[in-house]
């Protein structure tokens, strides 16, 4: 697989979201963001973000727009996403909350109004890095993916969720749908005409299948526990909703544009038994976890979110894995919007 250096290919992504008209400084952060979520190995929400740009760019989500707070007290703001780069609300989220978590023990910000933030993992590690704890909450609007428990129609996304807390390994990122499987996993398997191991979806009818292409014919897909405990991932994609109502935002109809909310809580653990009290429990537990037994094929335990910053590390310093089909996409994006393209 090829590899395109890491600077390279933020220079690329920078070139591409200004020839759509993005000031310098918000299509370089748009571009490190999408490169490091690249890097960290979530293909399906890491460059892939510029095709989604492609389409949204002057369709709903203008370029030189900002997220701005409209609402504030000592702990919690609301931030409307104003038809600005979702990633530009999360940067502004995460720095208040932040900032409010500092002084007042626990944060929490409200985002209504934004557009796709892609993978959440990477976002998340700058909190955990300043000794934070973070938890994000994240819906859209207009999905049709998931259906009720007990239900046989999408009324739900996939309602992804965050956490994120300091270690002595360094940060744990931990990012998942409240569905069985996230959606980017799904969309490469229709379109090559495969099926899953599990029954994992809803045929039209309410059938178990493992056939995802039932989701193009008013199918579904379950929520994370399954046709018998899918009410786990119900009630986690339900608290996204109320989550996304709270703040003024839209819940999930298809009728609606296709939006973004999310909710994010920061902790500061000084604000409670204290950060060193915190680290001496906590880092002895985690080399007691990891001193477990292993399974047969397991080679180690890591924490959740130790591989992906791994590869983070790897691809900055020896570039970032692409496929050639993703540099082909990428070129013809470059061709339509007068960039030069990336070599291989």
């Amino acid at each position: 697989m090829p590899r395109i250096a890491f600077d390279a290919l933020v220079q690329f992504g920078t070139r591409l979201l200004k020839a759509k008209g993005t000031p310098e400084e918000a299509a370089r952060y748009v571009a490190g963001i999408a490169a490091e979520t690249e890097g960290w190995g979530i293909r399906t929400h890491g460059v892939r973000l510029y095709s989604y740009l492609e389409h949204f760019i002057g369709n709903g989500l203008d370029p030189e727009a900002e997220p701005r707070v409209v609402k504030e007290t000592a702990a919690t703001a609301l931030i409307d996403g104003n038809g600005a780069f979702g990633q530009l609300a999360m940067k502004l989220a995460t720095e208040i909350a932040m900032r409010k978590a500092r002084s007042e023990g626990v944060a929490m910000v409200a985002v209504r109004e934004s557009f796709w933030i892609a993978g959440a993992a990477p976002l998340m590690v700058p909190i955990a890095e300043a000794g934070l704890f973070g938890q994000l909450w994240v819906q859209h609007s207009s999905g049709k993916d998931c259906a009720p428990f007990g239900g046989i129609q999408p009324r739900f996304s996939t309602n992804p969720l965050a956490l994120a807390f300091p270690t002595a390994d360094g940060p744990m990122v931990s990012d998942f749908s409240t569905s069985i499987i996230a959606m980017g996993k799904v969309g490469p398997v229709i379109r090559s005409g495969g099926k899953f191991d599990d029954e994992l979806f809803l045929d039209p009818e309410g059938n178990l299948t493992n056939d995802p292409s039932v989701m193009r014919k008013g199918g579904s897909m379950l929520f994370f526990g399954g046709g018998r405990r899918g009410y786990k991932g119900y009630a986690m994609s339900l608290w996204a909703e109320a989550l996304t109502a709270m703040a003024g935002g839209r819940t999930n109809n298809p009728d609606n544009p296709s939006r973004q909310a999310f909710n994010l809580t920061v902790i500061d653990p000084e604000a409670f038994a204290g950060n060193e009290a915190y680290r001496t429990e906590m880092d002895a537990f985690v080399e007691r976890m990891k001193t477990c037994p292993l399974r047969p094929g397991f080679t180690e335990i890591r924490l959740p979110g130790e591989r992906g910053r791994k590869a983070l590390a790897d691809a900055r310093e020896n570039g970032v894995p692409l496929e050639d089909a993703t540099i082909d996409t990428l070129n013809q994006l470059a061709d339509a919007n007068n960039v030069p393209p990336l070599t291989r």
